[in-house]
């Protein structure tokens, strides 16, 4: 009897050792799937920078030829003559035509004279600020592609030529000799096909102007063959020595323990690559900052926001390298009244440019605290850009600094779409993420509130994140009993 009960113990020991095997072949099968798509994608939208890449050369070039012409009909002239780039030149001044290039084109001429009876036309289809109107920019019409800039109230248009842009392209693809199977269509027309046709594909649209080509990519199924047969095998030796599951247990331990060692690498790693471009930054932006300080403003002002904010760049990153490992804090006396102001300009035009406003509600004077300005910058700094990203729908932001009993109050208040409210304690957990619409699309490593939370406690604060409605208010709380002075 105790002989039956052992084999059947592990009879069922087995079948669920088989059932264990044979999920993590899917599993596994399911990963190099979609490593293979990750990779693809990659590859695709390598093709993809560099087509755009060489759009950029040819504005950065004709905005050089704009300024050339400006007036000069005989310039012109000389560049339709002598540029195999440009097709056609039309300049306008208001509603008026001063120059254009091929009378005989209809569809060319009915486009421009549209242009000069509406010049709005070319701004419509422009990303850009309702407050600020560009200067220059691509306008896609039809099968014409136009480089467009205003110089001296006059506006000046570069034709693109198609055909040698589209044989500059496909030059440019036969340099790089990419080893893909990919095919690049404006339309119906097919421009560039490399390699073989796949079943497996995937299809992007280049960004505007280029909004008509396509990029196919094909690919082909991953062979999982030998990945089934590899799994059945060791299921079957599973299923005779029981030692195998060990030994197979043990395997797939250490892949799965490697694996983990390098997710959790990755961003300290990347890190690390980024303080080099970062300290070039800074020095460079301070060595032109003391070569244009006579300058007028606002060149010195726009120059030291750049410096301050590739510095706070810096400490950031040094923060991920040093996560979950406390810093020295630097205690001194710091005016958090002029410190908010430095941010509110810094946030200002940031915000702006998601059609977000930003406002001081109120602002204590006069405000001097003992604490470390640098902690103090990146936690407001961490709650006005998870505003930038996840509450641009609400229109507004508000930020504020009010003194109550022995507490200094720093608030940032948005308007958006909020945290349910049992999810608050989550959120400053390392790399957790709200799954909801707020969050969709935007990206984050899901380690700013856990880093702010750290260095609010460095500094003997504390952050409090409260539902409003609408929105959220994230506050940072400084007490006087975790600070020498608090002199509001």
């Amino acid at each position: 009897m105790k002989k039956l009960t052992t084999i059947l113990s592990l009879l069922v020991l087995m079948a669920f050792i088989s059932y264990l095997g044979w999920r993590s072949v899917e599993h596994e099968v399911l990963l190099r799937e979609n490593n293979e798509t990750l990779l693809v994608k990659s590859r695709i939208n390598n093709i993809k920078l560099s087509i755009e890449s060489l759009l950029n050369q040819r504005l950065s070039y004709l905005s050089n030829l704009a300024s050339q012409i400006d007036n000069n009909n005989d310039k012109a002239d000389d560049l339709l003559a002598t540029q195999a780039d440009i097709k056609n030149i039309f300049i306008v001044n208001k509603n008026k035509i001063l120059f254009l290039s091929d009378f005989d084109d209809s569809q060319w001429h009915k486009l421009v004279e549209s242009i000069a009876m509406d010049n709005s036309v070319l701004f419509k289809q422009q990303d850009h600020s309702e407050q600020f109107e560009p200067s220059s920019g691509w306008y896609q019409m039809y099968n014409h592609l136009i480089y467009w800039s205003i110089k001296s109230d006059n506006i000046i248009g570069f034709e693109l030529s198609n055909i040698k842009f589209s044989f500059d392209v496909i030059s440019l693809l036969d340099k790089q000799a990419f080893e893909d199977n990919f095919r690049l269509s404006d339309g119906d027309k097919q421009i560039y096909s490399n390699g073989e046709i796949f079943d497996n594909e995937i299809s992007i649209v280049l960004d505007y102007p280029l909004q008509n080509w396509h990029l196919t990519y094909y690919y082909p199924s991953p062979n999982l063959v030998n990945l089934y047969l590899l799994g059945t095998g060791v299921i079957g030796l599973f299923l005779i020595v029981l030692l195998g599951l060990i030994c197979y247990a043990y395997r797939e331990y250490s892949r799965t323990l490697r694996l983990a060692k390098q997710q959790v690498s990755f961003v300290g790693q990347v890190s690390h690559e980024f303080k080099t471009p970062l300290t070039n930054i800074t020095l460079y932006s301070e060595m032109l900052s003391e070569y244009l300080e006579d300058e007028p403003a606002p060149i010195p002002d726009y120059l030291h926001i750049i410096s301050a904010e590739s510095k706070r760049l810096t400490r950031l990153v040094q923060n991920v390298l040093t996560f979950n490992k406390p810093n020295s804090v630097n205690i001194r006396s710091i005016d958090l009244t002029l410190l908010l102001k430095q941010i509110y300009h810094t946030f200002k035009p940031i915000l702006a440019a998601k059609s977000l406003q930003l406002n001081i509600i109120k602002l204590d004077s006069d405000c001097i605290v003992d604490t470390d300005e640098d902690c103090v910058m990146q936690i407001l700094n961490n709650f006005l850009s998870n505003a930038e990203k996840y509450a641009a729908n609400g229109k507004q932001v508000d930020l504020s600094l009010i003194k109550s009993g022995k507490q200094v109050i720093i608030t940032v208040r948005d308007y958006g779409e909020g945290i349910a409210n049992h999810l608050l304690k989550q959120i400053f957990e390392p790399f957790y993420r709200v799954n909801s619409s707020i969050t969709e699309g935007v990206s984050g490593t899901g380690i700013g509130l856990t880093i702010a939370n750290q260095l609010a406690n460095q500094i003997h604060g504390e952050i409090k994140v409260i539902n409003q409605n609408p929105g959220m208010a994230f506050s940072l709380i400084l007490t006087e009993q975790g600070n020498e002075n608090l002199n509001c």
